[in-house]
């Protein structure tokens, strides 16, 4: 379900909330003009622990775009990572404002007022609290393994130390319990900010059933036999999202006005010029590498220009040798049609291509729908981001349950699950850039078939269940646009897909399989030594280096 996105600004919200403090590095003395607790509003509260949550996953920031879905998003090629290698590619401080959006925004609003939720029968908002702090720190477990959590918010504790990372999950697997039965109860109030479900106990029910499903995919890899009773369970329970009108997606708007709430893809990409370069690899995937195009392809891509420079000036690689190190097969420099963007980790200097670099369309960054234009993109193009953040869509579960049944022989046909899947995403693309497609370039109901029919062969024609899940990762992959989350996730899980374009450099250092701790985290607590990114988190049970 969708919302738009009319939020009442942060600087009065965090005014509102006592909550928002920093535990690294709190002050003991008291600001006799600060709103004490007893005077701040709890429904506030809630929708600036929504607010943060949004800006965990993509910070609307146009001076500083970060957040988990950018940094997933870039290691799994569907965008280019600046920095030649991946040592040089992310500092520590590139990960300060998400730390600092889920431990002083969300968490510590979550353990402010979940007390006074629960005295005062609120249950629908503890029950939304609780499922956001469980997505958030599972997250956190995933992009940098072990974390703060059990003394985070003592006061006087100004150094607490890391949890391991498995005892966190346990705590976001209990949190969702937990949500499930508050929703339950008869509660005494509904949420009137509930940006994602309109305070529906239901749906955040469904949601927290599906986030379970989505952590015990995860832990298949230690534990296959606990993992597959527990996502038989969800799956007899019948209570997972299966229809979009339960997708969990945050909506942005056209608003310019403070707070601008257009999408920070748009922003930062049509206002001033492309910043981002689109992954080379990625668009090929959807383009050029089976023998069908991709029918979102018009949609995820937006191109400014329809064919490549010879101008090694404005595309500094063309000329130039390809890698020794590049499989044939794979995508260098630049693609056919003006599929302008990077080899993975390619950090040359900043040619005049601004007006020439493929931007992301109308899906899900509310860009420009591709009808072979090939004019620059600007503030008034497509639907002037109106875009959306997608973080659970009911092709992803489709996905998760067709993974599951091939892997742990849960319920249900993982072929079935995998066509549903591709078409149901397909048909969601589709619709969401309904307003701003061009008719001559909507692809027909035969172009969607003749792709799902390549996706079947190329599932009938696997031999092993190794092959057939390269076919069902791909997919996920290729319909995971714009989630940095569950790429990074399904990439580390899975080890696939096994073709990802090396990067440019043959040695360009190790691929994350979790991230450096923060600046934030390690300079002001005594107790956090920095780790490096080849630390793996509890369930990747891959061997190192599989990912390259």
């Amino acid at each position: 379900m969708k919302k738009t996105f009319i939020i009442l600004s942060v600087t009065l919200l965090l005014g509102l909330i006592t909550g928002a403090c920093d535990f690294f590095d709190m002050e003991l003395t008291e600001d006799p003009d600060a709103v004490v607790l007893a005077d701040a509003n709890p429904d506030y509260a809630l929708n600036a622990m929504q607010v943060d949550f949004k800006n965990f996953l993509n910070n609307d920031d146009p001076a500083n775009w970060n957040g988990v879905n950018k940094f997933g998003m870039e290691v799994v090629r569907m965008m280019n990572p600046w920095g030649g290698t991946y040592e040089n590619a992310y500092n520590p401080t590139n990960f300060d404002d998400t730390w600092t959006l889920a431990y002083e925004g969300l968490l510590m609003d979550a353990h402010t007022f979940l007390p006074i939720y629960e005295e005062s029968e609120w249950w629908i908002h503890a029950g939304i609290t609780k499922i956001l702090e469980a997505y958030t720190l599972v997250t956190l477990v995933d992009f940098f393994g072990d974390v703060p959590w059990t003394e985070s918010f003592d006061a006087a504790n100004f150094n607490p130390v890391v949890d391991d990372d498995q005892s966190v999950y346990d705590v976001a697997i209990a949190k969702l319990d937990e949500a499930i039965l508050d929703l339950d109860k008869d509660a005494l109030a509904t949420p009137t900010s509930d940006m994602f479900y309109d305070g529906d106990p239901d749906a955040w029910k469904t949601l927290a059933n599906t986030l379970k499903l989505k952590i015990y995919l995860n832990l298949r890899l230690i534990d296959e036999a606990g993992a597959a009773s527990v996502i038989n369970s969800l799956i007899a329970d019948d209570d997972l999202i299966s229809t979009s009108a339960q997708d969990w997606c945050f909506s942005y708007s056209r608003n310019t006005d403070n707070p601008d709430s257009r999408h920070p893809y748009f922003t930062y990409n049509y206002l001033n010029g492309g910043n981002d370069y689109m992954a080379n690899y990625y668009m090929w995937t959807l383009y050029e590498e089976k023998p069908v195009v991709d029918p979102r392809i018009r949609y995820y891509f937006y191109r400014q220009v329809l064919e490549a420079s010879e101008d090694f000036q404005a595309l500094p690689c063309v000329g130039t040798d390809r890698p020794a190190h590049y499989p044939v097969e794979i995508p260098y420099c630049t693609l056919e049609d003006g599929y302008w963007g990077r080899d993975h980790l390619d950090d040359d200097g900043i040619p005049p291509d601004t007006r020439s670099r493929t931007l992301w369309g109308v899906y899900p960054a509310g860009g420009e729908f591709d009808s072979d234009i090939g004019l620059p993109g600007g503030a008034a193009s497509g639907m002037q981001g109106a875009g959306v953040e997608v973080i659970m869509l009911d092709s992803y579960v489709k996905f998760m349950l067709a993974e599951a049944a091939l892997t742990m022989g849960t319920t249900g046909d993982p072929r079935q699950y995998l066509l549903d899947a591709v078409e149901s995403h397909i048909n969601y693309v589709l619709a969401f850039g309904e307003e701003m497609a061009v008719q001559e370039f909507i692809p027909t109901q035969q172009d969607i078939d003749d792709y799902l029919a390549e996706v079947a062969t190329l599932y009938d024609a696997a031999t092993s269940e190794d092959e057939r899940l390269e076919v069902i990762v791909k997919e996920y992959y290729i319909s995971l646009f714009g989630n940095g989350v569950e790429s990074y996730n399904l990439v580390k899980r899975t080890a696939m897909p096994s073709n990802l374009q090396p990067a440019l450099l043959a040695d360009p250092g190790n691929f994350p399989r979790t991230f450096n701790y923060p600046a934030n985290c390690v300079n002001l607590n005594a107790s956090i030594e920095q780790k490096p990114h080849t630390v793996q988190v509890f369930w990747d049970t891959n061997p190192a280096g599989i990912i390259q």
